[in-house]
């Protein structure tokens, strides 16, 4: 029964679509005048999706040939649940999605790949075209520190003390392919000693004030690390942090001030309630 309803409603679809059509048709056929439109009068052809698809493909292998390095460490798998091993998975997605979209891409490696965990074959899933040669999306299952001499590596964690001060396009930057909802342990901070890497923390702090935990996601992180290669600039860059997630330096600090002139008004109402009449 459900099946003949689809197939009714399909056939109707159907009609209304040659329907319109006709009228159409009817309706150049008695204008006198020039219309204007796909396959009519105009200067521009349709530009498909799979033409935008390879241009923006195109622009990731001029990224792998001449590009920024960038590596994003999948080795967090022990470390997550499956609900977060699969969100993940999605992340990476709109990771890629976001890299290729912008003018000027990022090289992003994929290291400490394991296709045999929940983490890649969820990509795998969503990505058909992963394993394709002519596919532009670099993983591998070798270690960053197989790829890049040592010293040029920073791992960018929020649990070490030492801030980012400026993008610096020699340096290659790690960010940790991890969901941690359930946990807020320094795993990245302690592989980054056990590796003897240099560390850094985006200077979150001196823009805002977090109202819970202070991690972002795989997909915030890359449009962070997008803006300061472009521009350098930490205020713009720091647009990509949630607006739910923080409060600003002057929003607090008004906050703040309201607080203490209501304690004021508070303290002086109950001293004056307190005098004998």
């Amino acid at each position: 029964m459900v099946r003949l309803g689809k197939q009714v409603k399909k056939e109707r679809k159907q009609e209304e679509i040659a329907k319109r059509r006709e009228e159409l048709l009817k309706a150049n056929a008695e204008n006198d005048h020039i219309v204007y439109g796909l396959f009519h009068n105009t200067m521009f052809l349709r530009i498909y999706d799979s033409t935008m698809d390879h241009f923006h493909n195109n622009r990731l292998v001029q990224a792998i040939r001449f590009g920024i390095n960038l590596v994003i460490d999948c080795s967090y798998d022990d470390y997550m649940n499956d609900k977060e091993m699969r969100n993940t998975a999605k992340q990476l997605m709109l990771c890629f999605a976001l890299n290729r979209s912008h003018t000027e891409p990022f090289n992003v490696h994929h290291c400490n790949a394991d296709f045999s965990k929940t983490t890649m074959k969820q990509l795998e899933k969503h990505l058909v075209q992963l394993h394709q040669p002519e596919f532009p999306f670099n993983v591998t299952e070798r270690s960053y520190t197989d790829i890049f001499p040592k010293e040029r590596l920073v791992y960018l964690t929020p649990h070490c003390k030492n801030d980012l001060t400026e993008f610096n396009p020699d340096d290659v930057y790690i960010i940790g392919a991890m969901v941690d909802k359930s946990s807020q342990e320094p795993v990245s901070l302690g592989k980054a000693k056990k590796q003897g890497l240099r560390m850094a923390r985006l200077p979150l702090d001196n823009y805002f004030q977090f109202k819970s935990g202070k991690s972002l996601t795989i997909d915030q992180m890359v449009a962070i690390m997008l803006e300061l290669k472009t521009s350098n600039d930490f205020g713009k860059a720091f647009q990509h942090v949630p607006r739910r997630k923080v409060t600003t330096l002057d929003e607090a600090a008004a906050k703040e001030q309201e607080m203490r002139e209501a304690a004021k008004f508070k303290f002086h109402f109950k001293r004056n309630s307190k005098k004998p009449r």
